[in-house]
């Protein structure tokens, strides 16, 4: 070691090191892979068939359910109804079975036995279905309780073998990953043991070999300054002089380093101030435009209110006369429908903000709803000096495309309305264009234009071209963002050209996806909606007395029979007390226990009520949790009366 500099020897020890610590991560890695690999074959081969046999299980109970259902059904669109979720399961029962195939790791003529077995049973519900069919009810419920019946519970025996087969599996490759662990502990317990004694026996004569020649040169030095001040050069000019010298000279470079440090530090610091004080640029804006959207929405939420507050004081006068009273209630129905306009735009900007708007793809008459909206906005605006035109670019009989209809209707009535509300007299157009695979829409204006600078940002939530000029009419600000959002989610694009006093001309652009004609037949009028209630009982379920009273008041009109539960509890109390029941209407949001829970129990002694859900939650994920508890159907408050009485209409005519 004498021989060595002291770099030379911290190199030589911190190498020993190294490479007994290269030795343990090897060791530790190919332990892990072990470990990994018993973990992935869990994962990848029982798992996987136990989550397969899981679903098929469930699809086969569902199947049976359905064929319970199909036994059950009274008319034909009930029997295709149970057809179709018997075949969606079966799909599902076809897939889960290709995984077990491929995954299972015992033998194939279990999954094959099972499989001929699930084959058998499908033959036993055709000949059910065609039974049903052929009007033979009573022989199709004897095969479904009888051959139907043997044949699940065989199949969910067959099943039992390959379930218990994928846990023994899993259980053995469980085994083989303690033991791996087992070893993989013991050797790494050792592997640290030699190399922290390796690294202890290493760092005492590194150190050794080290400070002992440096002890003897700091007495060396010492002895030579006491006397003469005089240097050996010799002594100095071998080792640890040069040492010192090269010591010095990285002293000074890096004080030179510190100093560019520090300067690139300050230019750092001076960059991220900047940077802070944009965002607080930014963070103020926005907080100023939450501030005039609050103010603004204030304003467009008390016009309304104060219509249906102040005229149905109005109303309460019993001198008043009858025209009116009619012209009152036109008011406050205008005012109702404004607020909820205005809560349906901040429901939507909110769903589209939080990921949760989606498009429901239906066929549409594409001239027939141009047409429509032309035909609306015009009689609603018959009294201003607007013409609204409509421009299609096709025939009627190829006008059907596949879109979502209500949110394309919403995006053209924003752009309506927003022509509308700047335009005083001129005209309106709206149309289409057919263009590489896409249509192109557009709704120009002959209004005031708007001003080149807000042609990108009118399209930003909150935003306004000029929140501060009160001669123009205001609005929430979200209708040029709905649709954006809505546009976006189409996978189209929107955009605007315009000049001041030159009217403004609105396009964007959806896929094009021609469709065939689905009418089959015309709605009935709303005037042919006739509820015939011949004694039967609904029972109301709502905690707010209103809500109560105006359905109450609406049943009572059909000279329906009503009764009232004020939650969930009381009215499940009701059903189990054997209380005949011809439909529920059940409020979500209550007191003691709610909607969902309530039906979920109603439907564990009485599976064939009605059940339909009442609540002012407008997300879809709320109808689906409603028909997932037992529900039939759904409506969104406010009810108005004629969705309640086609609603209604439909689960008892």
């Amino acid at each position: 070691m004498k021989r060595f500099k002291f770099q030379t020897r911290l190199i030589i020890g911190f190498s020993i090191i190294l490479i007994f610590s290269f030795i343990i991560g090897a060791i530790s890695f190919i332990e892990l892979r072990n470990i990994r690999s018993h973990t992935e074959a869990i994962y990848q081969h029982p798992l996987a068939v136990s989550n397969s046999v899981r679903d098929i299980n469930i699809s086969i109970n569902a199947i049976h359910r359905s064929m319970k259902d199909i036994v059950l059904a009274k008319n034909d669109e009930q029997l295709y109804e149970s057809i179709l979720i018997i075949d969606k399961y079966d799909h599902q029962i076809y897939e889960s079975f290709k995984i077990v195939e491929n995954r299972f790791l015992g033998d194939q003529e279990i999954v094959n036995d099972t499989y001929q077995a699930y084959k058998d049973w499908e033959k036993i519900r055709n000949e059910v279905i065609l039974l049903k069919k052929g009007g033979h009810d009573d022989r199709a419920a004897d095969i479904t309780t009888g051959r139907g019946a043997f044949h699940v519970n065989q199949l969910f025996e067959k099943t039992k073998l390959l379930t218990d087969f994928a846990q023994n599996k899993a259980d053995e490759f469980y085994q083989n990953t303690l033991s791996a662990e087992h070893k993989g502990i013991i050797m790494l317990t050792i592997s640290i043991s030699l190399l922290l004694l390796l690294s202890a026996i290493t760092a005492f004569f590194i150190s050794r070999s080290i400070s002992k020649p440096i002890h003897k040169f700091i007495k060396e030095i010492a002895s030579i300054l006491r006397k003469n001040n005089d240097i050996d050069e010799n002594i100095l000019g071998k080792s640890e002089q040069e040492i010192l010298a090269a010591s010095s000279k990285k002293l000074q470079l890096a004080y030179q380093n510190l100093d560019e440090f520090n300067k690139e530090l300050d230019r750092k610091i001076e960059l991220r101030t900047a940077e802070l004080k944009e965002a607080k640029e930014k963070a103020e804006e926005s907080e100023q435009l939450k501030t005039a959207f609050l103010a603004n929405m204030s304003h467009e939420i008390r016009t309304p209110l104060n219509s249906v507050l102040g005229f149905s004081e109005f109303l309460r006068s019993d001198s008043l006369p009858k025209k009116k009273k009619e012209i009152y209630l036109d008011m406050i129905n205008a005012g109702g429908q404004r607020l909820l306009t205005i809560i349906s735009d901040i429901v939507d900007i909110s769903k589209i903000e939080a990921g949760q708007f989606s498009l429901n793809y239906e066929i549409c008459n594409l001239n027939k709803l141009i047409e429509d909206l032309k035909n609306q906005f015009s009689i609603a605006n018959s009294n201003k000096e607007i013409e609204i035109i409509s421009d299609n670019a096709l025939e009627n009989t190829s006008s059907y495309i596949s879109t979502d209809t209500t949110r394309l209707t919403q995006v053209i009535s924003n752009l309506i309305e927003n022509a509308l509300k700047f335009t005083d007299f001129g005209k309106i157009t709206i149309g289409y264009k057919i263009k590489n695979n896409q249509i192109e829409f557009f709704v120009s204006d002959t209004g005031i234009g708007i001003p080149k600078k807000y042609h990108q940002i009118i399209f930003e939530r909150f935003r306004q071209t000029d929140l501060q000029n009160s001669n123009l009419p205001t609005g929430t600000g979200l209708g040029l963002a709905i649709a954006k959002g809505i546009i976006d989610l189409f996978g189209g694009n929107i955009r605007v050209e315009s000049e001041e006093e030159k009217g403004s001309k609105f396009y964007f652009t959806i896929p094009y996806l021609p469709a065939l004609s689905n009418e089959k037949f015309s709605p009935k009028n709303d005037n042919e909606l006739i509820l015939i209630a011949s004694g039967k009982t609904i029972l109301i379920v709502e905690d707010e007395l209103s809500n109560y009273i105006y359905l109450r008041d609406l049943l009572n009109m059909h000279h329906f029979k009503v009764l009232h539960s004020k939650n969930g509890k009381d009215a499940v109390e009701l059903i189990q007390r054997g209380v005949l029941i011809d439909l529920i209407l059940m409020d979500i949001r209550m007191p003691v226990m709610n909607g969902f829970q309530a039906t979920k129990e109603i439907r564990k002694t009485n599976k064939t009520v009605p059940v339909i859900a009442q609540t002012a939650y407008a997300m879809s994920e709320d109808k689906r949790k409603a028909i997932e508890a037992g529900c039939n159907d759904y409506i969104a408050k406010p009810i108005t009366t004629r969705v309640f009485t086609q609603i209604v209409q439909k689960h008892l005519n």
